[in-house]
């Protein structure tokens, strides 16, 4: 009976996850798309062009949904393969049926298989029942369950970070093959497309593990290669239309909308809108429209830093605070509910007592740690939305893991 039971546990918990998650599509899924999602996939369907912008005059292009006879520019500034991703599933099912309650459908499947892995990646060194607890934990995070229904690459990004430490942590085991390679490598790149500064973790990576995994060049070699490979075809198509190698171009506004006068932990885009009317600003309206306007930006952001470093500082400080803890002043909806701020800050503090004491042993968690502080340290540079949590969860639930488990040792001595 107890090993029927071992043998339906992960059953149980993919059911129940499942099973959560279509409550969540029941009462809290999107129903549209909106903000940069809705005129990518509009204008790319109606016009053929990855864009957001559409020409108004010679001097002036606004974000706005494509009629047959608008120009639209092509755009540089988010990455492609969310709206490649909800294109696509327009295209196949918006004859016969609703492609948003599709593409949610994706992602509660992902998020379900999420588990699944994360369940593994842990059964590697833990025992089945330490493994199963940790997994449910998890799944059942309540902002774990909630971003599966919204549309929102988060849930992808979440399901292929989690895929990619299992690929790595096979590695630290020896458990190395080419297959595995090349996992990596299509992880790695589906990642860059997905979130662009990805491309500076991967790197750190490919370093980390060089240096503390496999002293072999090849391993370097090869893994660029195909991930180069995957992500040319993209970066082909901005060079033909921007005359540059770029993934994407939204520094500037990135750290703009983080970094102004009116700060706020999660951005303050009204800022930017209300300050820098593109009326005034008179670009001229060709493919260079979105890059001339980043750079204007980045102009801007990096003068209010120079001229208030001790603000830049403060607000900083207080965006790795909101990070790991608590943003004190939120205007997301629920966001002060219990069953969210409670999980968030227990794990906090676990975590990053676990990265700091695994700081010192090489291998996967030192590897984790690395990976953990130097994304809170990255991301506070710009703003701090609440979903951002979720990115790191998996990690943090590994280093809590790890903590847990040295206090049980030091206890139990």
């Amino acid at each position: 009976m107890k090993k029927l039971n071992l043998v339906l546990s992960v059953p149980i918990l993919l059911f129940l996850t499942l099973m959560a998650r279509l409550l969540a599509f029941y009462f809290f899924a999107d129903n549209q798309l909106e903000n940069e999602w809705m005129y990518l996939v509009h204008n790319l369907s109606e016009k053929g062009v990855l864009g957001i912008n559409i020409v108004i005059d010679k001097n002036l292009a606004l974000p706005m949904l494509a009629q047959k006879e608008n120009i639209v520019l092509p755009s540089v500034f988010m990455p492609p393969l969310y709206s490649y991703i909800i294109y696509v599933i327009k295209f196949s099912v918006s004859n016969f049926t609703n492609y948003i309650n599709v593409i949610l459908f994706l992602q509660i499947i992902l998020s379900t298989i999420t588990i699944y892995i994360f369940f593994k990646i842990i059964r590697m060194s833990e025992s089945f029942k330490f493994s199963i607890i940790s997994a449910y934990i998890f799944s059942f995070i309540p902002i774990n369950i909630y971003s599966s229904v919204q549309i929102s690459s988060i849930s992808i990004q979440v399901f292929l970070i989690v895929y990619l430490f299992y690929v790595i942590k096979k590695f630290f085991l020896k458990k190395k093959s080419f297959n595995q390679l090349i996992i990596f490598s299509f992880l790695s790149a589906m990642l860059i497309l997905l979130r662009g500064e990805f491309i500076l973790f991967y790197f750190f990576t490919l370093v980390y593990l060089f240096i503390f995994f496999s002293r072999k060049i090849n391993f370097i070699f090869i893994s660029l290669v195909i991930t180069s490979l995957l992500l040319s075809p993209y970066i082909l198509r901005n060079y033909i239309n921007f005359n540059s190698f770029i993934l994407t171009k939204s520094f500037g506004y990135n750290l703009l909308k983080g970094n102004n006068p009116e700060f706020k932990v999660e951005g303050n885009p009204e800022y930017i809108e209300k300050q820098f009317n593109r009326k005034d600003l008179n670009f001229e309206a060709n493919n260079l429209y979105e890059i001339k306007l980043d750079d204007f930006y980045k102009d801007k952001s990096l003068e209010y830093i120079k001229d208030n470093k001790t603000s830049f500082v403060l607000n900083y400080l207080k965006k790795f605070f909101s990070f790991l803890f608590i943003d004190i002043n939120s205007s997301y909806s629920n966001y002060y509910n219990v069953l969210h701020i409670l999980p968030k800050i227990i794990l906090s503090i676990a975590s990053i007592l676990g990265g700091i004491i695994l700081f010192r042993k090489k291998g996967f968690f030192q590897y984790l740690s690395f990976y953990f502080f130097s994304n809170i340290l990255f991301f506070s540079i710009f703003f701090i939305l609440p979903r951002y949590s979720l990115i790191l969860m998996p990690i943090q639930i590994l280093l809590s893991i790890e903590f847990v488990k040295l206090l049980l040792r030091k206890f139990s001595n």
